[in-house]
């Protein structure tokens, strides 16, 4: 991905980020200890975030840098929604593990069972 790209990618996905949270900018500025303006130009294309501001921007907003470059065509792909799945196996605690596995073992079963009964309808 070129710079180009994410300069247009980035201002919207903070913006959609931050709304999915229902922060205000004001909010997002003040988890990272920016004037709420700087915030409003970045999400607008006027400015172009320091490294370091995307990365506490991400931080706060607890996602991944990486998921702030792409687009939203790429986010709702299968093969992203897999390696975010391994992402979150790998980054978590052996405790959560049994869990995590659990809980999808009932959801995958859960799933199997209503995709048998909208077939057979």
């Amino acid at each position: 991905m070129n710079l180009e790209k994410i300069q247009i990618i980035l201002p919207s996905r903070i913006r959609t980020f931050r709304n999915s949270r229902g922060w205000t900018q004001e909010r997002l500025a003040e988890q990272i200890d920016i004037h709420p303006t700087y915030i409003s130009r970045i999400e607008s294309g006027k400015k172009f975030p320091t490294l370091c501001i995307i990365c506490k921007i991400a931080d706060v907003l607890n996602i991944n840098v990486y998921e702030l470059l792409i687009d939203e065509v790429k986010i709702n792909s299968t093969e992203y929604k897999k390696k975010k799945l391994i992402s979150i196996v790998n980054e978590s605690k052996p405790a959560n593990l049994e869990l995590y596995s659990a809980l999808l073992g009932v959801l995958d079963k859960k799933y199997r069972k209503l995709s048998v009964k909208q077939f057979v309808s």
